[in-house]
Formats: structure tokens, C-alpha cells, sequence
């Protein structure tokens, strides 16, 4: 694979990365859940989905009155071949009311562990498993 191209996959596979942060805060569930390929899976602190039926159900169950912000650091993609590649990424999540006091500290940190595959919409998720390293009590 040429320099170029590398750089193209890496870009792509980061600008995911960077979508979901914006598109989980913002609640915009149907554009989140298509950053997944169709088949793909999402590990989720409370457990495995499947498919895009079960991203949109569990992220349709959840509240939607806190104020998040998720921000995604130190984002590294590997390329594997022109179709798959891996990365992790750094979290920090903030997600609270507005006017809560404690709004501006963190309450989770931790990191993503992704595998992207290239479908005919072009870079989506296969896999995204999250770990909470640390959590606010």
C-alpha cells in the first residue's frame, strides 16, 4: 500500500473516532449507529450489541436529558490491508446537568479499542470495545 493511501485509511478510521464523540452527545442515534458496518459489534458497558437493531434499541432506551461531552485523544491507527485496520483511542467523558457543580470533572476516562473495515459506504466500525479505567464515584 502507498504512503498516500495509508494516510487516506488512517484519516478516515480518526475522523470516526472523532464522529461518535460528537454524535453521542448531540443524541443523534440513526447517524451513530450507521458509523457501525451492518454486522457490526459494540461492546458497551453494559454489554454486547449486535447489528444496528440493537445499537438503536439500547441507545433509544437510554435518557436523554444529561448535557455529555465526549472527547477522543491520542488516537492511533494501525492499517492492516487496504480493507481492515485497528486503533485506540483515549476517552475522557464529562455528562452531568449544566448547572451541576461538578460538570467540569471528568467522569469516566478510559480508552477505545476499534477494527474498522472498508464497506461500499467507505470506513465503518466492525468492532468497538470501550474500557473505563477510571471512574468518577
Amino acid at each position: 500500500m502507498e504512503s498516500a493511501e495509508r494516510i487516506a485509511v488512517e484519516h478516515e478510521c480518526a475522523k470516526l473516532v472523532q464522529r461518535y464523540c460528537i454524535l453521542v452527545d448531540e443524541y443523534r442515534h440513526e447517524e451513530l449507529v450507521g458509523l457501525w458496518a451492518a454486522d457490526g459489534l459494540w461492546e458497551t458497558w453494559k454489554g454486547p450489541l449486535k447489528g444496528h437493531a440493537e445499537m438503536r434499541a439500547y441507545l433509544d432506551a437510554k435518557a436523554q436529558t444529561d448535557t455529555t461531552i465526549h472527547m477522543a485523544h491520542n488516537i492511533v491507527i494501525d492499517v492492516v490491508n487496504a480493507d481492515n485496520a485497528t486503533g485506540v483511542a483515549t476517552f475522557t467523558y464529562y455528562g452531568t446537568s449544566r448547572d451541576d457543580p461538578k460538570a467540569t470533572t471528568a467522569r469516566v476516562v478510559g480508552r477505545y479499542f476499534d477494527r474498522f473495515v472498508r464497506t461500499a459506504e467507505g470506513w465503518r466500525f466492525a468492532h468497538r470495545r470501550t474500557d473505563m479505567t477510571f471512574r468518577a464515584g
